[in-house]
């Protein structure tokens, strides 16, 4: 179970699972070392909400904005999205399987701008990992980041896991565990539950309700189907 604490890191979780043709391929960054990448790509999307607090104050909706533009290029969206159907997915026609892709990232939008809610950039700094340890032959890493909260709090240990996309000649993640807990396994867990409850349509009108909700503030416990 990811702590209050970690609750806050859940605004990097937005990489893992939401993606849309938004940026201009021109546009992305696309550095061959996985942990530069991930370092460019979080130092960018945290200056953005430190230079635009007020107008996520005055509407926290903005935040889906950030999530949509910063994050989403960079993130293996069907690839997770087949992997948190789990099972199912062999269950599904080809039509269930694209509406589920679409709702299911709407959905992880509105979650992800709940947890972009708890994330205070004057009282949380992230350490990234060595990028020396990457093997330029790896087409697969996982990449060791720590979150430090001031206060003396016990640093908050995550590792995304990223594959390289040969068609697109970009690395993306699929996945985040934060402090042993992958995030991609707790969401297909959930998902299989309401599956079995109310089968796949089901399933894929309560992710579209889900996701119309408006953004407020995180609470912890709040983001489970």
């Amino acid at each position: 179970m990811v702590n209050k604490s970690a609750a806050w890191a859940l605004l990097l979780t937005a990489m893992l699972l939401l993606s849309a043709p938004v940026a201009a391929q021109a546009d992305l960054i696309r550095d061959e070392n996985p942990y530069l990448l991930l370092e460019k790509v979080a130092n960018k999307t945290f200056d953005r909400i430190g230079n635009e607090r007020e107008l996520i104050s005055q509407d926290l909706d903005h935040l889906r904005i950030i999530i949509r533009e910063e994050m989403m290029p960079y993130v293996d969206w069907v690839y997770a999205s087949k992997r948190v159907l789990g099972r199912s997915l062999q269950d599904t026609t080809a039509a269930q399987r694209q509406e589920f892709y679409s709702v299911f990232r709407d959905y992880l939008i509105a979650t992800y701008g709940r947890a972009f809610t708890a994330y205070d950039d004057t009282k949380h700094t992230v350490e990234f990992g060595n990028a020396a340890r990457f093997d330029g032959n790896s087409r697969m890493v996982e990449v060791n980041t720590r979150v430090v909260e001031a206060g003396g709090r016990p640093p908050i240990r995550m590792d995304f896991k990223m594959r390289y996309d040969k068609d697109e000649k970009i690395w993306k993640a699929y996945d985040l565990v934060v402090e042993g807990v992958s995030l991609l396994n707790s969401k297909q867990a959930e998902v299989a539950q309401v599956v079995r409850q109310r089968g796949i349509d089901g399933t894929i009108e309560l992710l579209r309700e889900k996701a119309a909700e408006p953004i407020r503030q995180y609470q912890e416990g709040g983001d489970s189907l």
